[in-house]
């Protein structure tokens, strides 16, 4: 209905305005929509008890007599804003609320310490990564990208000293690279081969002696080469092939460690040394 208004003449009491009874029943008229409206459909005569409005906010009242409220406030607008509520029913997304969202689709978002439940999946739907929860974990995953030449990195962090990074296939299938190398340091000096570097290159004008420590994982390989001119001569703490074995100048050794000795599987004229 539209707002009925009264007449009120052309001048005071020319009897040309409403009658009493007709400006009467506009009011009736007038305030029995805005009783409608404001409070239940059909009900024109009771105001609803639960939301009202104030100055600058609409007021939600609990349904009981001292129950909190729940005030719904605008920022003070500094240009024209449009809010679109979407035609579906659903609930309003708070930032500090927690709840579950379905079917949404965020671009560019930030994620700061995300959480993952059960896996990421790709655009059809169908399972990328899988994720499984360890109970007290304290290690994981450190992946960093890289600069210009310089690789990304996958690094195994976390409270733990020694971290082996597992890779597990499945059934007999195999762990396939395109290209591998391993970490190296080149050793001048009579001491200790490298607890951390695969590859250990001897490089010394005279006689070299190199300890070998053992190893911390079964399957774990050492590989010696050396280029010095003198004879590197490698003592493992626990090998099963005696006491020691020598390297001469552009000669070059495979060690596997079996968690309790280290085992020489390829060599190019090595001397071992009982």
């Amino acid at each position: 209905m539209t707002r009925q208004n009264i007449s009120t003449g052309s001048s005071a009491n020319d009897g040309t305005g409403d009658t009493l009874r007709s400006a009467a029943t506009k009011i009736n008229a007038n305030f029995s929509e805005i009783y409608d409206f404001l409070g239940t459909p059909g009900d024109s005569s009771t105001l609803a008890s639960t939301v009202r409005f104030e100055d600058s906010s609409v007021v939600f009242e609990g349904l009981t007599a001292d129950a909190n409220e729940t005030r719904l406030y605008v920022e003070n607008p500094s240009a024209d804003r449009n809010v679109i509520i979407p035609n579906s029913s659903g609930n309003i997304v708070l930032d500090t609320h927690t709840q579950t969202l379905t079917n949404k689709t965020l671009t560019t978002p930030t994620l700061n310490t995300a959480k993952i439940g059960t896996s990421i999946n790709d655009t059809n739907g169908n399972e990328l990564f899988k994720v499984t929860a360890t109970g007290s974990a304290v290690n994981e995953f450190t992946v960093a990208n890289g600069a210009s030449t310089t690789g990304p990195t996958l690094s195994a962090t976390g409270g733990g000293t020694n971290l082996n990074i597992f890779l597990t296939t499945k059934g007999q299938g195999s762990v396939q690279l395109s290209k591998a190398a391993f970490s190296s340091v080149t050793i001048t000096a009579n001491g200790d081969a490298s607890d951390t570097a695969t590859y250990i290159i001897c490089n010394k004008g005279s006689a070299l002696a190199v300890g070998l420590n053992d190893g911390t994982t079964v399957g774990e390989y050492k590989i010696f080469t050396n280029k010095g001119a003198g004879v590197a001569t490698v003592t493992p703490d626990n090998f099963a092939g005696g006491t020691s074995f020598a390297l001469a100048q552009n000669e070059g050794v495979t060690c596997v460690w079996d968690g309790s000795n280290w085992f020489l599987v390829g060599n190019q004229s090595v001397m071992t040394i009982a």
